[in-house]
């Protein structure tokens, strides 16, 4: 199951690994700059932690995050596995 991508093999596997990488490494950006926009105090807890608290977004970062790993992880399997 491949596809041909401008004279390059692309397994279909990467392409969504890939696809899912931007996808959640553009989601946890936007959650990072609206956190560092929007500085606050969180019970007494200061500093980009205190920022992603006050905001709310430090689970979607977090889960956003984790979920951009498994993309890169997806994507190197499928890069380097053996046929």
């Amino acid at each position: 199951m491949t596809a041909i991508l401008e004279g390059i093999w692309v397994n279909k596997k990467m392409v969504f690994g890939i696809l899912v990488t931007v996808a959640e490494f553009v989601f946890s950006a936007f959650c990072f700059i609206y956190t560092i926009m929007n500085p606050c105090i969180y019970n007494g807890i200061g500093g980009l932690m205190g920022s992603f608290l006050g905001a709310d977004t430090l689970v979607p970062f977090i889960v956003s995050t984790v979920v951009m790993c498994i993309g890169l992880l997806l994507c190197f399997v499928e890069a380097y596995r053996k046929d």
